[in-house]
């Protein structure tokens, strides 16, 4: 079945190739017709039923409108859910400027606390300071 020194393999019959045969023109001369068409039918492959352009028109007309109520439904809801936002938004803006002012005032009261922790440290220092120079001064008059 298959040539051992070059392992082609080769074909069990001698069959013919078939070929697909060439479509053949259609020459109504030849057969006898005259020039007129043949008269088709419906059922006939060749026939197509006329288009009813207008009423084509008219769906598509029909189809353009309803896309543009849904157009325009979608972007009345659109507009509904940006106002929303819009409240969210500003709401949450006023919540964090709020929560900024009383960060503010914390800190604020922390800075004046830390002020007056201080001047108390700085008025009680100054008391231990003429304390002692008070006693050095009784200390060198004796």
């Amino acid at each position: 079945m298959s040539d051992p020194q070059n392992n082609n393999p080769k074909p069990q019959d001698n069959r013919a190739l078939v070929r697909t045969p060439e479509p053949r023109n259609f020459h109504p001369r030849l057969n006898g017709q005259t020039n007129n068409p043949p008269e088709r039918s419906p059922s006939t492959p060749g026939y197509l039923a006329p288009f009813d352009w207008e009423d084509f028109e008219a769906r598509y007309e029909e189809a353009l409108a309803n896309a543009d109520e849904e157009e325009k439904k979608l972007l009345a809801e659109f507009e509904d859910l940006i106002k929303f936002f819009n409240v969210w938004a500003t709401s949450a803006s006023a919540h964090d400027a709020e929560r900024g002012v009383k960060r503010l005032q914390t800190r604020e009261r922390y800075v004046k606390i830390a002020e007056q922790s201080l001047s108390q440290k700085k008025k009680h220092l100054t008391e231990v300071v003429r304390a002692f120079q008070s006693a050095l001064a009784l200390l060198s008059q004796n």
